[in-house]
């Protein structure tokens, strides 16, 4: 681990622990080991989404039951269904008796009764309601089965290889995943736009106000760009939360398993999110005019190449460290044919002190092939015919 690294997180956990607990941390004899096991949560992971950046963890990878945030997938699915027109807001869904015998949380579903697929997904990801996950799973796949199996196929898509779908409610003590595996799902559910008005909703109501949907998660009422995403608790989970907020372009977030009070989580999270957002931002470099001048081409059927940076995608990097980057770029002056789209000309590094923080590898925009008798026949065939 680098030492910016290591600085932030100090920054961060000593951060957290003065404010949980103001008077039992002295900070030049707690190791930032001690610091994080103090924390009263068995998992934490904090995560930059565009980037998957993981910024702050404890204990991430240990597999665990995860209570309602099991519904956070069945969700994902939802989300994609609604975006491929494969079913509609509007649709009407028939009340099955499994739903209906499903336990709180619950709407109170009655055997038969019609709810459109909008008023259920409200109640899973406002209410965490089993017997709406139940119903819109069953609409959306037929059985509670076929859906389990669709969420462990997309579970491995998102290589979430720690987690194990069990059941579309999370009640199964054989639904397992973990803080790091979630975050993934989380990162990936800030794609969608559409579920954003649910996921910040914090009061509610479905099936023409019978059933009212109060969100657990507090930060939706007072967390300045809050987009989401689930707050629960379970007597094998404990208390979990996962809070995603967006700011100044970069998307952040937290994942909480087994806290010991809904007070210290919801605290938590927001701190997280604070010193994430207080203490990183995304970097990209802005490459200079001269890095892209083509490239001269030896036995070639063109003289020279167009260069392109293959990939300048944001980095994480702690807050203000660019102005005090050393910016190294290197390219090669000539290239020999034939030259193949992507090869590799260059290198654009950025380094703040000896860690390097930022690296692009430049490439031939295009494909240049290897000068041929064929080649030389028709170019002078062509001068000949010109003049």
């Amino acid at each position: 681990m680098g030492m910016i690294k290591r600085t932030v997180i100090l920054f961060i956990c000593l951060t957290m622990l003065f404010a949980l607990f103001p008077n039992h941390v002295c900070a030049e004899t707690v190791a930032v080991e001690d610091i994080l096991s103090a924390m009263p949560a068995k998992e934490i992971i904090a995560v930059e989404c565009s980037t998957g950046k993981v910024l702050f963890e404890k204990n991430s990878a240990e597999t665990t039951e995860i209570s309602h945030l099991a519904k956070l997938m069945l969700i994902l699915l939802t989300a994609e269904k609604l975006e491929n027109n494969e079913i509609s807001l509007n649709d009407t869904v028939t009340v099955s008796a499994n739903a209906n015998a499903m336990p709180a949380p619950q709407i109170w579903l009655d055997k038969g009764e019609k709810i459109s697929v909008e008023e259920l997904l409200k109640a899973v990801t406002v209410g965490n309601a089993n017997d709406a996950a139940v119903a819109l799973a069953e609409h959306i796949y037929g059985t509670t089965d076929a859906a389990v199996t669709e969420m462990n196929r997309k579970a491995k898509i998102l290589d979430m290889n720690s987690t194990t779908y069990a059941d579309v409610c999370g009640i199964s003590e054989q639904t397992l995943s973990n803080a790091a595996d979630t975050a993934i799902l989380a990162n990936e559910l800030v794609k969608h736009d559409i579920l954003t008005p649910y996921f910040t909703t914090w009061i509610d109501n479905v099936r023409g106000g019978k059933a009212e949907l109060v969100s657990l998660n507090r930060l939706v009422r007072t967390y300045k760009g809050i987009t989401g995403m689930k707050a629960c608790s379970s007597k094998a989970a404990g208390e979990c939360t996962v809070a995603t907020a967006h700011r100044r372009d970069m998307d952040i977030a937290v994942v909480i398993i087994g806290c010991d009070k809904r007070e210290n989580c919801d605290d938590m999270a927001k701190k997280l999110l604070d010193m994430c957002f207080d203490s990183y931002s995304l970097y990209s470099p802005e490459p200079e005019k001269y890095m892209l001048e083509d490239i001269k081409v030896t036995g070639g059927e063109e003289k020279k190449v167009a260069v392109t940076f293959g990939d300048l995608s944001p980095a994480v990097i702690p807050k203000g460290a660019s102005a005090s980057f050393d910016i190294r770029f290197e390219r090669s002056e000539e290239l020999t044919a034939p030259v193949k789209k992507g090869q590799h000309c260059g290198k654009l590094t950025c380094y703040y002190g000896d860690e390097l923080m930022y690296s692009a590898d430049l490439v031939a925009a295009k494909g240049v092939k290897q000068i041929s008798f064929k080649y030389c026949f028709e170019q002078l065939l062509y001068y000949f015919l010109k003049f």
